[in-house]
């Protein structure tokens, strides 16, 4: 008997290693779960889970928006339909928003931060945004870069339309569009009136009416345009329909 069980204790290590190779990919997701005691405590929702908080099969009500869980309306992830308006959307890309305009990403974004303040978060959406361990995914970490980005672009944009303040526009079917400029026009104070310019911008496929300061303006920069039959020192130009 003792034989046997100093046998024993010789060939266990040995089937121990054995298995754990053979079943390796079986035991992995446990041994992952049990060697990751660090995982956010965090509730994580499936699709599915989440449908049920419709206030019908589950009394409360969820709504999903760019992968966080809210205690608020509808238990789906509305992320898209926030700026398309279909919250009736059950396609695949129904969360896809990386293509969408910075407006629109920016927009959501501020809708997210809205619901933060307002509703209590109760937890993520296993998908695209968040892993079944509640991490985020790389489709996030583009979301945060694609809305940098954007968030840079706005500021640059309204620098740009400070310096460069948009016409007064104006159009009649028998006059054609009229553009000019004020100390006002565009919505932006400053002391000196402008005269108006086309400005190309790049990106841009049309130019936008600008008023720019005729003692600063240098008239062969290729980033902008005079108006045809338009004098150049004047403050208002009429554009003829072709």
């Amino acid at each position: 008997m003792i034989k046997f069980i100093h046998i024993l204790k010789k060939i266990i290590p040995f089937l121990l290693v054995v298995l754990s190779i053979t079943y390796r990919d079986r035991l992995g997701f446990l041994f992952y779960n049990f060697f990751t005691s660090n995982v956010p405590d965090i509730n994580v929702y499936t699709v599915e889970q989440l449908a049920l908080y419709n206030g019908i099969s589950k009394n409360k009500i969820y709504l999903s928006i760019i992968g966080s869980v809210f205690d608020v309306t509808t238990g789906k992830d509305g992320s898209r339909a926030f700026v398309t308006g279909d919250f009736k959307d059950e396609s695949l890309y129904k969360d896809h928003i990386l293509d969408l305009p910075c407006n629109d990403l920016l927009t959501l974004k501020n809708w997210k931060d809205t619901l933060r303040d307002k509703y209590k978060e109760v937890g993520v959406l296993i998908g695209r945004y968040y892993d079944v361990n509640g991490r985020e995914t790389e489709y996030m970490k583009m979301f945060y870069v694609e809305t940098e980005k954007c968030i840079i672009e706005k500021d640059l944009a309204k620098k740009e339309e400070l310096k460069f303040p948009p016409c007064n526009i104006e159009w009649s079917p028998d006059a054609g569009t009229k553009v000019w400029c004020t100390k006002t026009s565009g919505g932006v104070k400053r002391n000196w009136v402008g005269v108006p310019r086309q400005l190309y911008t790049p990106g841009q496929d049309m130019p936008r009416c600008t008023c720019v300061n005729i003692e600063d303006i240098d008239n062969s920069a290729a980033m902008f345009k005079e108006y045809d039959n338009c004098p150049i020192t004047s403050t208002s130009c009429i554009i003829k329909s072709n």
